[in-house]
C-alpha cells in the first residue's frame, strides 16, 4: 500500500468527490479525518474508512470559518499525532447560493445587460468563502506542521471551470482559477520544506451539487423544448451537458479524482509540485 500509516485530512469529504477521494486514500492505507459541514455525512464516510481497517475521525465543521479551520486541523493532529496530507475539496455551490443567483437573474431578465451584472456581491462573497478562502486558510493552518516535520502534501480540488470562460458561472470559475493560482504560489513557497502542492481539475462528475444544478437547468430548458419533458436531471445532464463537450464520451467519477489524489500524495510524485492535472475526459487539453 502506497500510503500506509499516513494521516490525511480531507476537507469536504462527506459526499461526492470528497467521499471518492477518502475511499481511494483508505484503500492505499491512509488514516483519515473526514471534515464536512454535514456531520452525519462525515460520520458515515468515516465509518466506511474504519470498516476498511483504517483509523478515522469525523469532524463536523464549517470550513469557511477561520476558527473552525483551526479547530479541524488541531483535532486531526491531536487524534493522529501528526498530519501528512491535506486535500482541499470544500467547494461547489450551496442551494441557497443557487436560489440567490436565480433570483438575481430573474430580476435582471428583462434588461439588455451582460449576464455577469446579475451576480450581486453576496453571490461573489459566498463563492469566495466556499471555494477559495477555505482552501487558503486550511493550507495556512497545516503549514506550520509541515514545516516542522519537513514534509507534507497538499492537493487542491479546483475545476475545469477555472480554465474556461462561462458567463453563466463566472463567480465559480473565478474562484477556481484562483485555486489554480494559489497552488502555484504555495508550491513555490513551500518547496524548501519538502512540501508538494498540486491541483486537480475535475470535469463532469455527477455529485449532489451537479444534480441540483442540472435540475435548475432542466426546468429552464423545459420552457422552450418539448423533447426533454420525460428526462430526469441526470439524463438531461448526461445527454445535453456532458456528452456534447467530452471527447472521450463519458462522465467522470469521484474515484477518478481519488486515484489522481493518491498519485500526488504518494512517493510516486515526490518530485511533482505546482502541477495542474485535468481529469476530465478531454474537455480541457493543456
Amino acid at each position: 500500500m502506497k500510503l500506509a500509516d499516513r494521516a490525511a485530512l480531507v476537507a469536504g469529504g462527506g459526499q461526492g468527490i470528497g467521499e471518492g477521494i477518502v475511499k481511494c486514500l483508505a484503500e492505499e492505507g491512509a488514516n483519515i479525518a473526514v471534515a464536512d459541514i454535514n456531520g452525519d455525512n462525515a460520520g458515515k464516510v468515516a465509518d466506511a474508512v474504519k470498516a476498511m481497517g483504517r483509523k478515522a475521525l469525523a469532524i463536523k465543521a464549517d470550513l469557511t470559518n477561520d476558527d473552525e479551520v483551526t479547530r479541524t486541523v488541531k483535532e486531526t493532529v491531536d487524534f493522529f499525532g501528526k498530519i501528512d496530507i491535506l486535500v482541499n475539496c470544500v467547494g461547489g455551490v450551496s442551494r441557497e447560493t443557487v436560489e440567490l443567483m436565480i433570483a438575481d437573474m430573474a430580476e435582471a431578465r428583462d434588461e439588455p445587460l451582460p449576464q455577469f451584472l446579475s451576480f450581486g456581491s453576496e453571490v461573489w462573497d459566498r463563492y469566495y468563502r466556499l471555494n477559495l478562502k477555505s482552501h487558503v486558510m486550511l493550507s495556512h493552518a497545516v503549514t506550520p506542521h509541515f514545516m516542522k516535520q519537513k514534509s507534507g502534501k497538499i492537493v487542491n480540488i479546483s475545476s475545469d471551470a477555472g480554465r474556461l470562460p462561462d458567463t453563466g458561472q463566472m463567480p465559480y470559475g473565478a474562484m477556481k482559477a484562483g485555486d489554480i493560482s494559489i497552488t502555484w504560489s504555495l508550491a513555490r513557497a513551500l518547496a524548501p520544506y519538502n512540501v508538494t502542492v498540486n491541483c486537480i481539475c475535475p470535469g463532469f462528475v455527477y455529485t449532489p451539487l451537479w444534480e441540483m444544478g442540472a435540475a435548475v437547468r432542466l426546468e429552464q430548458a423545459r420552457s422552450t423544448a418539448k423533447d426533454i419533458e420525460e428526462l430526469s436531471p441526470y439524463e438531461f445532464w448526461l445527454k445535453y451537458i456532458v456528452l456534447p463537450g467530452t471527447p472521450l464520451g463519458r462522465e467522470q467519477t469521484p474515484e477518478d479524482m481519488g486515484r489522481a489524489v493518491v498519485f500526488f500524495v504518494s512517493e510516486d510524485a515526490k518530485n511533482v509540485t505546482g502541477q495542474v492535472l485535468h481529469v476530465n475526459g478531454g474537455t480541457v487539453m493543456r
